[in-house]
């Protein structure tokens, strides 16, 4: 590789152990130089530019911008030697660490054009950032690592992740237009990152393309939370994104062009290397192939250059309704709240679930006579069929966007068909306990007249699938999924039951388990499309208090309910694993079987043995049950023989 055989080198103050070096050089290769102060050249860069067509510069990150706006003005090519090596200038443009290398490269005459992009008349040499961007502005975690130990690196994500978090409370969306060479859009965005050379920085790492900074177009990564839920969601997104993500996160837009304009009604804080600026209109341009500069072999085997003529617009995340835009640039809410286009199919479908249709009946009944017959056959498979065809899924979603948008008609209409598809199956399990001859209370029967919090939690955990389900209809095919695990029309059946049979424990077991459904999956519903959007916090503060009051209600029962079986199993479990010294035997129970009813703890259980336990064995059983539990014990106590 030959050198030029004349050059500038121009130089800071006080820089003269490097600059002999380069002298020494160029002696050593007859290469002629003429040197400049920094100062002297940027006063009169015109005159001093005629005198060779090669400027060597001795730069920092922050000088070395200028001699790309000169070269690109004056046509003269480049070599730069970093006076401080291993910043983000040698990192980006892959210039050697060894100052020889750099002189050596410097002086080469193989200068390849590279792009060079400006924004408002000034060279961005990295990269430029606008508002908020959270995580998108910082190198890349491998560069950290190579700077930092483990621990700070460590130290230094989380004290990124607490200063955005705490942010949440200011953090303000900006309604801008964004025009290209083709396309306008009219959103609102939280910030905005145009990667120039600086491919390495976590912005880039979010796309599902590599970035060359030599295809004749630059890369904005433009962040647009639609509300703090979004905004929190992208944090943990782009902590955990890996290279096999190929999805953008929903917070996340990106525009690939070569012109782009941001016009804001205020003007924009935004810092261009670090820089700090202000304006109401940005303006990027791109200039392909402007500025001659001696690049690396590293340099040209990380960007192969090539002319991509085409923008990319992935922007399908951007707010651009109007309504939308107006919303989110007032305040940034915490839920993204859905706009009429949203929802106005969701309403229509509510509001007509709210109706007592005849279909809805015929469904009350059929799965009433399928779901009672199932129960007395003691058939769970039978059950299940009755859970699909039960309608009452869908007046309970209507109920709940009753409350929560605090819309009495759907309220009534929803209470009303609820409590007739409630009476149906009630007078129809009751009629058919009174018509079927058999009286068994069978396992299905008997496991859904003790309900506890654990039954509140299935049907808040239903209650979200339906309502996101209605929500989205893409995911409508769930319902059924829904239907059978929350179980609405079983224990409704099993009250019925218990009401021909005259039965009040099951009626009032079964009832409750009922109504813990209802509460449950309306309370979950009105939660979900809370965060789905579907009204403001302020509308729906009514509905929520008479939620939180039901859900309240409902689990102080099912609280006592679930005490008192977690009490039950403890003491089997005990008993189970103890071994009792009855008159120098040794006793183990099983088949342990635990009530508790008024104090008194009764207890059944099976001895395996050769003989079965004496009348004083059992006294003395009692007795230890009794000092263990601190109560009245009544055991009863089967023999099975040993085999």
């Amino acid at each position: 590789m030959g050198f030029f055989n004349k050059a500038l080198v121009i130089h800071p103050k006080e820089q003269y152990p490097l600059l002999s070096r380069i002298h020494s050089f160029a002696l050593t290769h007859d290469i002629e130089l003429i040197d400049i102060e920094e100062d002297e050249f940027l006063e009169r860069p015109g005159h001093y530019a005629d005198q060779a067509g090669h400027i060597v510069a001795l730069v920092t990150d922050q000088t070395a911008s200028r001699y790309i706006d000169l070269a690109k003005t004056m046509g003269f090519s480049l070599g730069f030697v970093p006076i401080h090596s291993g910043g983000p200038l040698a990192s980006w443009f892959k210039l050697p660490k060894d100052p020889e290398q750099a002189i050596r490269l410097a002086l080469e005459d193989d200068p390849e054009a590279i792009d060079v992009l400006r924004c408002n008349d000034e060279v961005v040499m990295g990269m430029l950032m606008l508002g908020e961007t959270p995580f998108l502005n910082q190198r890349s975690s491998t560069y950290l690592r190579r700077e930092q130990s483990l621990w700070r690196f460590i130290l230094y994500w989380l004290s990124l992740l607490w200063h955005s978090i705490r942010n949440l409370v200011r953090i303000k969306a900006t309604a801008v237009t964004l025009t290209t060479e083709k396309k306008e859009f009219k959103t609102a965005i939280t910030g905005l990152v145009a990667i120039e050379n600086d491919v390495d920085c976590a912005a880039a790492r979010l796309l599902d393309t590599s970035i060359s900074v030599q295809d004749n177009r630059v890369s904005v990564v433009v962040m647009s939370p639609k509300s703090i839920v979004q905004y929190i969601a992208f944090l943990l997104t782009t902590l955990r994104r890996r290279a096999s993500q190929k999805r953008l996160p929903s917070a996340i837009s990106y525009i690939k062009t070569r012109v782009l304009s941001i016009q804001a009604r205020e003007p924009l804080k935004y810092y261009l290397d670090g820089k700090k600026r202000k304006s109401d209109h940005i303006h990027l341009e791109l200039f392909p192939r402007a500025v001659r500069i001696n690049m690396s072999e590293a340099y040209h085997q990380r960007h192969e250059a090539k002319d991509d003529n085409k923008d990319t617009m992935k922007v399908e995340n951007l707010p651009q309704s109007a309504e939308r835009i107006a919303m989110i640039a007032r305040h940034l809410p915490f839920f993204t709240h859905a706009l009429e286009e949203d929802f106005r199919e969701l309403f229509l479908q509510v509001r007509d679930s709210a109706k007592t249709h005849p279909h809805y009946l015929a469904l009350m009944v059929l799965s009433s006579v399928v779901a009672t017959l199932g129960l007395f056959l003691n058939s769970a498979a039978v059950i299940i069929g009755a859970m699909v065809l039960a309608p009452l899924m869908a007046p309970i979603i209507a109920i709940a966007m009753g409350l929560l948008r605090s819309d009495r008609n759907i309220m009534i209409q929803s209470a009303k068909t609820i409590a007739i598809g409630v009476a149906v199956g009630l007078l129809t399990s009751s009629l058919l306990a009174l018509v079927v001859p058999m009286k068994d209370v069978t396992l299905e029967i008997s496991s859904r007249v003790q309900p506890t919090l654990l039954d509140l939690g299935v049907a808040i955990a239903c209650g979200v699938a339906g309502a996101y389900a209605y929500a989205r209809a893409s995911v409508m095919r769930s319902l059924p999924g829904v239907a059978i695990a929350v179980a609405l029309v079983p224990p409704l059946c099993v009250a019925g039951i218990g009401l021909g049979w005259g039965n009040i424990a099951m009626i009032s077991g079964a009832g409750l388990l009922l109504l813990t459904n209802l509460v449950g999956i309306a309370g979950a519903a009105v939660l979900t499309f809370l965060a789905l959007g579907y009204a403001p916090v302020m509308r729906a503060r009514r509905g929520l208090v008479v939620t939180a009051s039901l859900i309240g209600a409902i689990a102080i029962p099912l609280a006592v309910a679930f005490a008192s079986i977690y009490e039950n199993w403890n003491v089997e479990r005990d008993t189970q694993q103890r071994l009792f010294f009855l008159d120098n035997q040794e006793v183990q129970l099983k088949n342990i079987s635990v009530t508790i009813s008024q104090g008194t703890l009764y207890l059944s259980a099976d001895h395996i043995g050769t003989e079965p336990l004496t009348t004083a064995q059992i006294r003395a059983l009692k007795s230890q049950l009794e000092q263990r539990w601190d109560r009245e014990v009544i055991v009863e106590i089967g023999f099975r023989h040993r085999l």
